[in-house]
C-alpha cells in the first residue's frame, strides 16, 4: 500500500472518528433537526375521530367531562393525539396548555365557561403552546429558563425550547401576564391548585395538583405510549427526582391526567394513569441511568415501563 493511499485511510478514518463523535455528542440536536427529512406523516387524520369517551364538539374537538369543575379537551385527529385540561373554579378557569393550535380552540372554551381564562403551558414544545395566542392571559412558570426568554416585555421560546420545526411551526410571541412561581397556590376561587416544577421531559416542565381532589395534570411528565425522555433539554437526573418526589408527597389515589393519548386498554379518551404507573416509571428511569441491560434500539433506547408506557432515552452523556 503506498504512503498516499495510507495516508488517506487515515484521514479518512478520522473524519470518521470526528463526525461520530460530534453526531453522538449533539445526538437529541440532530435528531430534532432530521425530523422532517426522516418522517412524512398527515398532521391531522383526513378520517373521522373515532373517540370511545366524551362527546365531538366539531370535527376537530372532543370534550370529555371528568368531574363537574373539570374538563378534558382532545384532538383525537391529531397526530400527537393532544389533551388539554380546562380547570373550573367560581372566579376564573386555568387552561393547562393552549391546545396544538393546528385548530382555534377558544370556541371549545367558550362552550365550557364564562369566566375569564388563564392560560399556563406546561412547557415550551409546539404542541403544547402552539394555541397560546388566541389567550390574553397567560402565565408561566416563574425560572430563570423562563424569565430568560423575555426580551423586552415579550416572550418568545428558543428553537429547542419549542421544537417547531417537527410540524414547520414559527414560535410564538406573547406577554406573560401572571408569574408562578413553583410551589406557588393558584386560586380560582373555591378551587386550588398548587404549581410544581416538574424538570425532567424538559427543565421548564410545570404540573398542577388538586389536592383536594386528588388529581395530578402532569403535561408530558408522564403520559402512556412512549415517554420522551431524549429531546433536547431532556435529563434522566432531574426527571428522576422529579419521580422520587411526587412518589413522596402524592396520595396514593391520586389520578393523573396526562397531555397525549392514548391508553393500550381505552382507545381515544383523556388519557389517566395511576401512582403505579409513576413507580413503574420511576424504576424505568433508575435502570436507564444505571445504564443497565434491558434497553432496545439505538437512538433513541427504549426501556419497558409497564403495559401502558415505554421510556425512551438518548445517550448517557445527553441525558445527565
Amino acid at each position: 500500500m503506498s504512503i498516499l493511499i495510507r495516508n488517506t485511510l487515515l484521514i479518512l478514518f478520522a473524519a470518521a472518528v470526528l463526525l461520530g463523535t460530534v453526531a453522538a455528542i449533539f445526538a437529541p440536536y440532530i435528531y430534532v433537526e432530521l425530523w422532517p427529512w426522516r418522517f412524512s406523516y398527515d398532521e391531522v387524520s383526513s378520517q373521522p375521530a373515532e373517540i370511545t369517551k366524551g362527546q365531538m364538539f366539531d370535527d376537530y374537538f372532543v370534550v370529555e367531562k371528568l368531574d363537574e369543575r373539570t374538563f378534558a379537551i382532545g384532538e383525537p385527529r391529531y397526530y400527537q393525539g393532544n389533551y388539554t385540561y380546562l380547570i373550573i373554579g367560581e372566579k376564573r378557569a386555568l387552561m393547562f396548555d393552549s391546545g396544538s393550535g393546528m385548530r382555534d380552540i377558544r370556541p371549545v372554551v367558550a362552550s365550557l365557561t364564562k369566566l375569564p381564562v388563564t392560560v399556563l403551558p406546561s412547557h415550551l414544545h409546539f404542541d403544547h403552546l402552539g394555541g397560546v395566542n388566541a389567550f390574553d392571559h397567560v402565565a408561566m412558570i416563574d425560572l430563570p429558563q423562563t424569565r430568560n426568554d423575555v426580551v423586552d416585555g415579550v416572550f418568545k421560546p428558543g428553537r429547542y425550547e419549542f421544537l417547531g420545526m417537527f410540524d414547520g411551526r414559527t414560535a410564538p410571541t406573547f406577554e406573560v401576564k401572571e408569574w408562578i412561581s413553583p410551589g406557588s397556590t393558584i386560586d380560582l376561587g373555591g378551587r386550588s391548585l398548587t404549581a410544581l416544577a416538574v424538570p425532567g421531559h424538559t427543565s421548564q416542565s410545570v404540573a398542577l395538583v388538586d389536592v383536594q381532589a386528588r388529581q395530578l395534570f402532569a403535561g408530558d411528565l408522564i403520559y402512556p405510549t412512549m415517554v420522551y425522555a431524549f429531546l433536547p433539554d431532556a435529563s434522566l437526573s432531574a426527571y428522576r427526582e422529579t419521580t422520587r418526589r411526587l412518589l413522596a408527597s402524592l396520595p396514593e389515589n391520586t389520578t393523573i391526567w396526562s397531555a397525549h393519548c392514548c391508553r393500550s386498554d381505552e382507545g381515544k379518551a383523556a388519557p389517566w394513569l395511576a401512582m403505579g404507573d409513576l413507580r413503574d416509571l420511576d424504576h424505568a428511569l433508575a435502570t436507564a441511568a444505571a445504564g443497565r441491560s434491558g434497553g432496545e434500539g439505538f437512538y433513541p433506547r427504549s426501556y419497558p415501563v409497564n403495559e401502558q408506557m415505554v421510556l425512551g432515552t438518548s445517550f448517557p452523556w445527553n441525558n445527565r
